[in-house]
Parts: structure tokens; C-alpha cells; sequence
């Protein structure tokens, strides 16, 4: 394997504004796709069409406050956030690609390899308010059909439920033990 560019930071935190659950959603159906979205949102009814998807994601992207009233709303709210979670892990995690060189093939590799990340931790309101976050946070892991996909394999899926961390990084620079008791409280494994 080349790898190519320069090392990645082994830590490093980023806030994916434009994937934001509530006012991007429709950026977040634009770029993840509506028919992958229709899927992940699969209902026992199987009765939800890309025209509620676009209803739904128009409404909640003016009225960010809306909780999700029933069964193929909180379905479609489940699959908007795992698709969001997807997109954000696709741009931090590098890829693999195949280059024809005059010594034969080789795989390239651009960006970072996360796939021996131990773990994936969750926050947001999706997450901590909806009923099913291992779904949404599992967006974040390889799915197992790209065999170059760089995306974390085997991570442990954590989930802060209480919406604090946020501030332990900052905590952490006047009192790391109690950042890590905070840290370590608020965790929750899915």
C-alpha cells in the first residue's frame, strides 16, 4: 500500500455544520440520496415514498424544534441521522483506490485508515432523544461491502446521552481527572 499526502492528526475533533439533523436536512437527503434514504427508512408498512421524504425534510429543516409524532416519522428522523453520521465519516476517513503503474497494480491510500478506530462516539438529539441510536451510530461503521473502505470495522459505539461533551475538552485543560469521571459517567455503550 502508498500511502499518500500527509499524515493525518491521530486525534482531532470537527463539527460537520452543513450535516446539522434539522435545518440541513434536505443537504443531507441531496448528498446522501433519496432512494438510500427511502431504504434506510424502510417501515413495516413499507409505505413511505421519496415525496414524504421531501415533505418531511422540508417541514423539519423550517421547524427545527419538531419531534417526530409517529412511526414513519421517527423512521425517516432515524435514516436522516445515520445518513448524516455516514457522510460525516466518509469525509474524515480516507480511501483506497487502484493505480495501474508500469510494475503492475498497486493501492493508493489517501487519508486516514480508521478502520482499527475503537471507538465511535455519538452526540446530538437524534442520538440522545431518539429511540434507536445504535441504528443511527452504526452509520459510522463499515458496512463490510467496499473492500477499500477505510471506515471504522470492529468500534465500540458509545453514546452521551446527557449532552455534556461538548464541554470536556475545555474541562479537561484545568482538571483531566474530572474530565474523565464526567466523561466516563455520561457515556453510555450502545
Amino acid at each position: 500500500m502508498v500511502v499518500r499526502g500527509l499524515p493525518e492528526l491521530r486525534l482531532k475533533r470537527t463539527v460537520e455544520g452543513d450535516l446539522g439533523m434539522r435545518v440541513n436536512a434536505p443537504t443531507i437527503v441531496e448528498r446522501f440520496g433519496r432512494p438510500k434514504l427511502l431504504a434506510l427508512a424502510g417501515t413495516a408498512e413499507g409505505d413511505l415514498a421519496e415525496a414524504d421524504i421531501d415533505r418531511y425534510t422540508a417541514h423539519v429543516s423550517v421547524r427545527t424544534e419538531h419531534v417526530p409524532a409517529d412511526d414513519r416519522e421517527r423512521s425517516l428522523d432515524h435514516a436522516l441521522g445515520r445518513a448524516a453520521v455516514r457522510l460525516a465519516m466518509e469525509r474524515h476517513a480516507g480511501h483506497v483506490r487502484e493505480v495501474f503503474t508500469a510494475t503492475g497494480m498497486v493501492l493508493v491510500q489517501e487519508g486516514k485508515d480508521l478502520g482499527e478506530v475503537a471507538a465511535v462516539v455519538g452526540v446530538g438529539g437524534v442520538l440522545a432523544h431518539g429511540r434507536d441510536a445504535r441504528f443511527v451510530l452504526e452509520g459510522a461503521l463499515d458496512s463490510g461491502t467496499d473492500p477499500y473502505s477505510l471506515l471504522p470495522r470492529r468500534a465500540a459505539l458509545y453514546l452521551d446521552r446527557q449532552y455534556v461533551l461538548y464541554g470536556i475538552g475545555l474541562l479537561s485543560t484545568i482538571a483531566p481527572e474530572a474530565a474523565l469521571a464526567t466523561a466516563r459517567h455520561v457515556l453510555a455503550p450502545l
